[in-house]
This record gives C-alpha cells, structure tokens and sequence, in this order.
C-alpha cells in the first residue's frame, strides 16, 4: 500500500507535534519523587549585656555549693558502692565547678586553690580507672573526699575567697 505524498505530509507533521508537546512521563515521574525538605533556619537572637568585672557573690556561692553536693554525692556514691556512672558524673561535675571557680581568682587565689584542684584530679582519674574497686579502696577515697571536702569549706568560702577574687 502506496501512501499520497499529501497524507505522509499530514503524518509527519501529527508526528512532529506529538514529539514537541508530548514530553513523556516527566511530570508524572517527578509527581511521584519525594522533594527535598528545606528547613529554615532558626532566627539567632543576641542578647548583649554588660557583665560585671568582678564576679557575683551569688555565682560564687552557687559554685561553692555545687562542689559540695558533688562532693557529698560521690562520698555517698562510694560509702555505698552504687553505680560507677553516678561516682563518674559526681566527680566530673566537682572538677567542672572547681574550674569555674578557680576563673573567678587572681593568681594568688589560684595558687591557694591549686593544691585541693589536683588532689580531686587523681581523685577522679582513681574513679575512673577503678569502675569495680574494692571495699577498701573505695572507703579510702570516701575518706580523701570528706577530707577535700573540709578543707574546701574552710578555706574557700565567700568571705574567705573574696580576697583572691578578681
């Protein structure tokens, strides 16, 4: 079957128009393609303040406590052999708060304060190298640790330290 010259004009256009404005399934592939979630960032709010040059009484205070409840809770911890994650945290937390408490002093204060800083060290390195320590380890460290504890409230409370305070 011969086709007219006419009708293969007609045919090829019809097929010219269908490649041109019949694309395929890209918009219903990309209907069925999950979009990327673009999370807005959140809005940065800074607050600027004048601080204070010489620390707070009030911070001091709520330091010098910390210290001593930690203290207090990785004596317990100890006396009672309770988890080893809790004598961990105790002592991590005492050694953070003796930190921010050393920031508040001049170099005289320091000095003064050094000596008990690196006695809770070896304190906290002796908790963490011995998770299942014996009895009598652990009623040794109880007794370093009450002993740390007295001489820090002796030395070291506000009206004492406000000498060293910058």
């Amino acid at each position: 079957m011969i086709i007219a010259r006419p009708m293969r004009i007609i045919i090829a256009f019809f097929l010219a128009l269908a490649f041109l404005f019949l694309p395929g399934c890209h918009s219903l592939r990309r209907k069925f393609i999950r979009k990327k979630k673009y999370q807005k960032e959140a809005p940065v709010y800074v607050d600027l303040k004048d601080y204070p040059e010489k620390p707070s009484r009030e911070a001091y205070i709520d330091y010098y406590l910390f210290i001593k409840g930690w203290l207090d809770e990785l004596a317990s911890t100890l006396e009672r052999g309770m988890s080893h994650k809790r004598a961990r945290r105790a002592v991590n937390e005492a050694v953070m708060n003796l930190e921010q408490i050393i920031s508040f002093y001049n170099t005289e204060g320091k000095d003064a304060i050094y000596p008990l800083y690196e006695e809770l060290l070896e304190i906290k390195e002796e908790v963490e190298k011995n998770p299942t320590a014996s009895q009598l380890k652990r009623n040794a460290l109880v007794k370093k640790t009450e002993n740390l504890q007295r001489r820090f409230s002796a030395r070291f409370n506000y009206t004492d330290a406000e000498k060293w305070m910058q």
